[in-house]
């Protein structure tokens, strides 16, 4: 009885700090990146902008207003970063020809918020930036990097842009989530112990976080990127989502992982995304309502 006794307690205290490791990955995953102050980049003439809404985290942003333009481009970054890591995007884009809307997530960089969202609530950040308001009567673009571009799903079909770049967008969170596990042996079950205490923590769960379900409902002009080693984000998953997306076009980086594409193979990324917003944005006839 004693040796049973023993045996009980020693499985109730792994329990115990397995439970406690879990909600400290989970603590991890949520936290709002530190809060940074971002100098303006001197080679843009970036305008800085506050939006303030109540009930929601303030977000901080730039625009840079090209006159002349035929779109806006509304530039989304990655977890864990902030907009300046779309900065060397919106150069891009500005010399191309269009003006450029860049803002912190919440969560990220100067803007508020606690917590990161995987995108989801990210959503309502996206459906809130004013581009529209801001440069009436032009074409609007979006392009979000992995967190961001999941934010621009999760934004729709309330908000919808006029033409969609979206690098590194991954299909399901569950799926996402089970790449990332240490141990290649029940990935997706070590996946669903983690993803269990969103609803708690978040007030969702990770079968609400599912861009493959929401991206078939933009219904406008859409471009994947993708590596073509990506380790948190398979071909499977990506190819479901350009199968949900009607119409979508799909350009593979060969050999790249979860990384920054422009700085990856620049080339490669100007000649896909540039046609293509030109195409969609700037051409007679490529109005989309």
């Amino acid at each position: 009885m004693r040796f049973r006794g023993f045996v009980a307690l020693a499985l109730l205290a792994v329990c115990i700090v397995g439970c406690v490791g879990v909600w400290r990955v989970g603590s991890m995953l949520i936290a709002r990146e530190p809060r940074q102050v971002l100098a303006v980049p001197a080679d843009l003439p970036f305008e800085t902008v506050k939006l303030e809404q109540a009930g929601a985290p303030g977000l901080a942003g730039w625009v840079a207003d090209r006159k002349g333009s035929c779109g806006a481009i509304v530039l989304l970054h990655g977890r864990g970063a902030n907009r300046l890591a779309v900065v060397q995007r919106a150069k891009l884009l500005f010399n191309a020809g269009y003006s450029v809307v860049l803002f912190d997530l919440s969560g990220h960089g100067e803007s508020g918020g606690t917590v990161q969202g995987f995108g989801y609530t990210e959503g309502q950040d996206a459906a809130r930036i004013y581009a529209r308001q801001r440069f009436p009567g032009q074409k609007l673009g979006a392009l979000g990097s992995s967190l961001g571009a999941a934010s621009l799903v999760f934004a729709t079909p309330g908000t919808l842009a006029d033409a969609y770049v979206l690098e590194q967008l991954y299909a399901t969170l569950r799926e996402t989530t089970a790449w990332r596990m240490p141990f290649t042996v029940l990935r997706g079950l070590q996946a669903d112990v983690l993803l269990a205490q969103m609803p708690v923590r978040l007030g969702f769960s990770a079968d609400d976080v599912r861009p493959v379900d929401r991206v078939g409902r933009i219904g406008r002009p859409l471009i994947l990127l993708a590596g073509t080693v990506d380790p948190f984000i398979d071909r499977g998953q990506v190819t479901a989502l350009q199968d949900a997306a009607a119409g979508a076009e799909l350009v593979w980086f060969e050999g790249a992982g979860h990384v920054d594409l422009l700085r990856f193979d620049q080339s490669r990324y100007m000649n896909a995304v540039l046609p293509f917003l030109s195409k969609n944005l700037c051409q007679p006839g490529s109005s989309h309502g």
